[in-house]
């Protein structure tokens, strides 16, 4: 503590004093929140780079700074799949919140873990008072530091240093200092005592960590899918709206030749008003099917984290493929399936550690319930007054004390204990409902996938025999043995199936890819692209 001179010197010489404290305060405070951000960023992402190789062999990226530049599309390039699936990793806000969110959860530890960790804090104070019966003045300040550690026990040890200054300001006025140095320790030896009570929050917070990480992952595999869905229903939109063109130049072209054959007497003008209809429904289709697809093209860019304004076009290729080679059948055994998904499935294992939450969080409040008797250690030494700081210390003097409660008028600790019971039996029930679901959910998809198969099956043939009816009829009607509403019925159906067929293609593709991720063997690689040859069989772009 600076020495503050008397009188009128004194003042100005304290006045200067504080002003410097406050500016060196203020330039260091400056400096360390230059540094902040950056320090806390190393320590959440080790930790949670620690976390997550207990989890998964996946490696993610952590990352959440936002000043970083967009992954924009080339639009000279058609986008693919992959294209796609990293653009969304990187723009879309919804998976960058989600990654924010492990983040914090992140700093919540942190936080818990400091608490056991070395604490430590210096302050200090500075009062000046005047008496108007007498004109006195005094002038008095402290400067301290504090260190604090609790053990895993519950055992708080806090180590107190001070430097004590006093001033009556007068023409001569006195100053003293005294130097102040105790220690203490408080014992918990009922309530609050023990590693799993002391330090049941810092536990919690290490799971809270695990949980988030783990319903990162889970998000992560449902954002794919999610990509996924949307990327080939918007090939599905496109594919449907060249159906849609194709077929209006039919009709215009029947129109045509129907309009020719009535000049001919070989048709009626009922037929030619019959197909002069069909040919203003299908160009009012043409239209409503591009302008689906021109919305679902600009939702797609928003969801990807692009401006609606992006010109981007995705690679029909994707699905022609799979309509010009076909899809073959995944064969998938229920019952091997839900005994994979109740080994691999994270939410499971975030259910079934919750309930030991429970547990602990019962025994926890149970605890609050016991007496309180805590024991209490200390000594302290001081120096005597003198006239400038001193370290010269007198001998110690020293205390031993219990503090005690008894559990009584416990209304809200008894409250809190069997409201924790009731959270246990519902923590029960949600991990045996958990597990209820998740083989539900598999036996469900099974039966969906194979649906899926079954129906594309059908829906190939139900467009060859559809194509085959057109060709058919058309020979017909030029023999003079068909009408022109045949014709136009056989063209309608022959539309319906060529969009039926693309519809079935990308329902089973998307199906296989919920099996996938409901049985945890969706793997993602750190741009959020699926490993091994699961993109080619998806994508088509392998055959």
């Amino acid at each position: 503590m600076s020495r503050v001179y008397a009188g009128k010197q004194g003042y100005q010489g304290c006045f200067k004093c504080l002003i410097t404290i406050f500016i060196m305060i203020f330039l260091l405070t400056g400096c360390a929140s230059s540094r902040m951000r950056s320090a806390v960023d190393k320590e959440v992402y080790k930790i949670l780079e620690k976390k997550t190789k207990e989890i998964t062999q996946e490696k993610i990226s952590w990352d959440i700074d936002s000043k970083k530049d967009k992954e924009l599309p080339d639009t000279a390039v058609p986008l693919t799949l992959k294209d796609a699936l990293i653009i969304a990793a990187k723009n879309n806000r919804d998976y960058q919140t989600a990654k924010e969110d492990v983040y914090l959860r992140t700093l919540s530890l942190i936080s818990r873990r400091h608490d056991f960790h070395f604490r430590y804090g210096v302050d200090g104070s500075a009062m000046w008072t005047k008496d108007e019966n007498t004109d006195a003045e005094n002038l008095s300040a402290d400067l301290n530091l504090n260190l604090v550690k609790w053990l895993s026990q519950g055992t708080q040890i806090s180590l107190n240093a001070a430097e004590e200054y006093f001033q009556n300001i007068a023409e001569d006025g006195d100053e003293s200092f005294q130097t102040v140095v105790g220690l203490n320790i408080l014992q918990p030896l009922f309530r609050g005592a023990g590693r799993s009570i002391a330090q049941a929050d810092l536990i919690q917070a290490e799971r809270d960590v695990v949980y988030q990480i783990r319903a990162f992952l889970k998000y992560q595999r449902d954002f794919s899918v999610n990509v996924a869905d949307r990327y080939y229903t918007l090939l599905e939109t496109k594919n449907n709206l060249e159906n849609y063109r194709t077929n209006y130049t039919y009709l215009k072209q029947t129109r045509e030749r129907i309009e020719m054959l009535s000049e001919a007497g070989r048709a009626t003008p009922m037929e030619v008003d019959q197909t002069r209809q069909d040919e203003y429904r299908a160009n009012q289709n043409w239209i409503r099917a591009n302008n689906d697809y021109q919305r679902l093209l600009d939702e797609f860019k928003v969801f990807l984290g692009l401006s609606p304004d992006v010109d981007i076009t995705v690679e029909e290729k994707g699905l022609e493929r799979f309509l010009d080679k076909g899809i073959s059948q995944i064969k998938v055994d229920p019952a091997d399936s839900i005994k994979l998904a109740l080994e691999k499935r994270l939410d499971l294992l975030t259910s079934r550690d919750q309930l030991e939450d429970s547990k602990r969080n019962a025994d926890v409040a149970l605890n609050a319930l016991r007496t309180q008797l805590d024991l209490t250690l200390g000594v302290e030494r001081r120096s005597l007054l003198e006239d400038k700081p001193s370290f010269d210390l007198e001998e110690p003097y020293y205390t031993a004390g219990l503090n005690w409660e008894l559990p009584v008028n416990k209304v809200e600790e008894r409250n809190s204990y069997v409201q924790a019971l009731i959270n246990l039996d519902r923590a029960k029930r949600d991990a045996e409902n958990t597990e209820d679901s998740i083989k539900l959910g598999i036996l469900n998809l099974c039966r969906n996938l194979e649906e899926a198969y079954q129906s594309y099956l059908i829906q190939e043939k139900s467009l060859e025999l559809a194509q085959k009816r057109v060709e058919g009829t058309d020979l017909l009607l030029q023999a003079g043995r068909a009408t022109a509403r045949d014709l136009l019925e056989a063209q309608e159906s022959y539309l319906d199936s060529k969009n039926s067929l693309s519809s079935a293609i990308v329902n089973y593709l998307v199906s296989y890819l919920e099996f996938l991720r409901d049985t945890e063997t969706l793997e993602i690689d750190e741009s959020g692209v699926w490993k091994g040859d699961l993109y080619e069989k998806i994508s088509g772009e392998g055959s």
